[in-house]
């Protein structure tokens, strides 16, 4: 007695807490059927106590006789998870963590359903935008950590008859996290854990849980050192694996991280690496940190030295981030003049220039010929063709929102120094429009080709174009107003396909309801509808702008984190001010850009030409009562919906109608300025 006594004493804190983790029903659990675990695993869980009661360190097992890997990498260096296989994959794991992941046995997941969890994640969520691991990675679930395990179930529920148990398996994860790192064995598939918790959390609207899986995730990946280029040195799948994660975990931070406060790291931190030019690397000192290398992705490359085009998304992602910097700044009222050469506008356009060069002519527009393939083709080449989505989508929104005319009607508003020069208005108004239109035209594609898309950020995107479309119609221009109205449809018909399965997107649908019927002074827009003005409600525009998924106005999020003691307040009286605020807005010119979209894009670099009315006279087969002649000055006369022959979206789900082009203007050729300035 006196002798277990002292082995006793010798224990340390760590591990006596270690013991106290361990419920004895969990304990129990693990003799209760001793055929479903495998006599290996019941042996590493024997070695693991004794080690504790002879008063050695828990990872001491883990640290001895560290394996060669294929690569010739160590296994203490680069830990894999190497376990047992069994017939119920949630049991196989660490023994440690047996029976943490579910209170009883009849919740936990069947062999079938991890596999149904793993073939949805790669149906729907791979590279949209994360690409932690590939299948073949995953190819065997009973190697899967528990909190991975969960993870994929808790993300891909959403997409199955099982969301019920979403929340659940949300918890079940987070404890097995947590419980990885008070217990010191974090592994990989933690860190992408918790990278599929964040994504999952921003899918359902959850930013301030996400944004705390995705600094969790992050800080992890600096105490593993794994953002520096120095960790990743050697090759195989493991180095790829960790590449690969250490990226999407930058994808989320570039959508949806947060944006000021004094423990934000700015995206400036990262300008050396997207848009630094070789000699500028070269000037570098030798010493300073960098990030690691891209992870290989050749698909869709036409020589070795291309960017994959999941990486290139990823660098217009970067851009992406700066825009949402910029928002923020002109929410605070902090806009410096755009047309400054040292103005945050003026900066973005620049880094959007440089990255736009990196581009390869392999994965552009023209070259790729989306608009060509056909839905079984897009679905079989799923990897390269959300990645290229997700490249185009940024791209138009960059513009779209950098050159938004609620930032800037707000900030001449509060700021005397922000008049708006007119040439700065015009080039702005036809930047706005043209790449809204742009991102209605990938819309369109989309429905056409059946893609379905998942990444929430295409339908914050089509949101974002929903505001464009609806203050442009109260144009002047009554094709405009008819465009505008048809385009707004459309982005919001998007916008409504996502709500199903990502509540974040539910949130930023209503609130372009609200926003709409402020506008309209009623709860519809009729087909009917053509204001003259109308009214925008400022504190909703800054919700989509800035993707607030708040359910109510004014609520404060916590994740379900923080005591009541800890949430922030916000003040009745400043509720009900910001509530009321609005802008009366009339458009009273219409911007003058040539846009045609009718070749698919065939028409880019050919040089310029000036738009010619052709003398065939006007067809009658639709009668649009008065006939309408656009103005030379208008964009209507050449834009891209309102005269393209409709015969071409004819098998366009949901498809809305447009007039004949012949009927309104005869047939207008040689328009190749949209196609020049316009696209990627």
């Amino acid at each position: 007695m006196s002798q277990l006594q002292k082995k006793e004493d010798t224990m340390s804190s760590r591990e006596t807490v270690l013991l106290k983790l361990c419920p004895p029903k969990s304990a129990m659990s693990l003799y209760h059927n001793t055929q479903r675990v495998p006599r290996r695993a019941i042996s590493f869980l024997e070695e693991k106590v004794n080690l504790i009661l002879s008063g050695r360190s828990t990872q001491t097992l883990a640290s001895e006789k560290p394996q060669e890997t294929g690569n010739g990498i160590s296994e203490k260096c680069c830990p894999r998870t190497t376990r047992p296989p069994s017939i119920e994959p949630s049991i196989v794991n660490d023994p440690f963590f047996l029976g943490f992941g579910y209170e009883d046995s009849t919740s936990q997941p069947s062999s079938s359903a991890i596999a149904k969890a793993i073939d949805l994640y790669f149906e729907y969520c791979h590279r949209q935008p994360i690409w932690c691991f590939d299948r073949e990675d995953v190819s065997d679930p009973s190697y899967l950590s528990e909190e991975l395990v969960c993870c994929l179930l808790a993300l891909t529920s959403r997409f199955s008859r099982d969301r019920d148990h979403l929340q659940h398996y949300g918890d079940s994860a987070r404890s097995l996290v947590m419980l990885r790192m008070a217990n010191g064995t974090v592994e990989l598939e933690t860190i992408e854990s918790l990278c599929l918790l964040s994504y999952s959390s921003f899918l359902d609207g959850d930013i301030h849980l996400g944004r705390f899986h995705l600094g969790l995730a992050l800080h992890l990946c600096r105490s593993a050192t794994l953002d520096l280029e120095s960790s990743h040195a050697g090759e195989g799948p493991i180095t790829e694996r960790k590449k690969r994660l250490f990226w999407s975990l930058q994808c989320l931070e570039q959508s949806y991280g947060q944006q000021n406060g004094f423990l934000c790291i700015p995206s400036e931190v990262m300008r050396t690496f997207y848009v630094a030019s070789s000699s500028d690397r070269a000037k570098q000192d030798g010493t300073e940190p960098k990030p690691p290398p891209l992870p290989i992705d050749d698909i869709g490359c036409s020589k070795s030295s291309d960017l994959g085009i999941w990486s290139l998304a990823a660098h217009f992602g970067w851009v992406w981030s700066r825009v949402r910097t910029y928002v923020s700044d002109c929410a605070r009222n902090r806009l410096k003049e755009p047309w400054r050469h040292d103005s945050m506008y003026a900066m973005v356009l620049s880094d959007l220039t440089e990255i736009e060069n990196k581009l390869s002519q392999c994965h552009r527009y023209d070259s790729v010929k989306f608009y060509e393939r056909t839905a079984k083709e897009l679905r079989s080449s799923r990897n390269y063709w959300t990645s290229w989505l997700k490249l185009q989508f940024t791209y138009h929104c960059i513009l779209t929102v950098l050159n938004h005319p609620f930032l800037y009607i707000v900030a001449s508003q509060y700021n005397d120094n922000l008049a708006i020069p007119n040439a700065f208005w015009r080039r702005s108004s036809e930047l706005v429009l043209l790449h809204a239109t742009w991102l209605v035209r990938m819309i369109d594609m989309v429905s056409e080709k059946k893609m379905r898309l998942i990444d929430p950020f295409f339908g914050h995107a089509a949101a974002i174009a929903a505001t464009v479309h609806l203050y442009y119609c109260c144009a002047a221009d009554p094709r405009l107003k008819y465009k505008s109205k048809v385009d707004f449809t459309k982005c919001r018909r998007f916008l409504k396909s996502f709500v199903s399965f990502s509540p974040a997107c539910g949130i930023l649908d209503q609130t372009l309801d609200k926003m709409t019927r402020i506008a309209s002074g009623s709860e519809n827009i009729s087909h009917d509808w053509e204001p003259e003005k109308i009214h925008l409600s400022i504190p909703l525009m800054w919700d989509v702008l800035q993707v607030n998924c708040k359910p109510k106005p004014h609520e404060v999020s916590t994740g379900g984190l923080l005591h009541p003691s800890l949430t922030p307040t916000v003040s009745t009286e400043e509720a009900e001010d910001s509530s009321a605020l609005t802008l009366e807005v009339i458009v009273a010119m219409s911007p003058n850009i040539t846009v045609n979209t009718a070749d698919g894009g065939q028409a880019v670099h050919m040089p310029p030409t000036i738009p010619r009315m052709s003398s065939t006279p006007a067809s009658s087969n639709i009668d649009l009562g008065e006939k309408l002649v656009a103005p030379a000055d208008s964009l209507m006369t050449n834009t891209p919906w309102l005269w393209t022959d409709p015969s071409q979206f004819v098998d366009m789900e949901n498809n809305v109608g447009y007039p004949d082009s012949e009927s309104t203007l005869g047939n207008i050729d040689g328009f190749s300025t949209w196609w020049d300035f316009g696209n990627l």
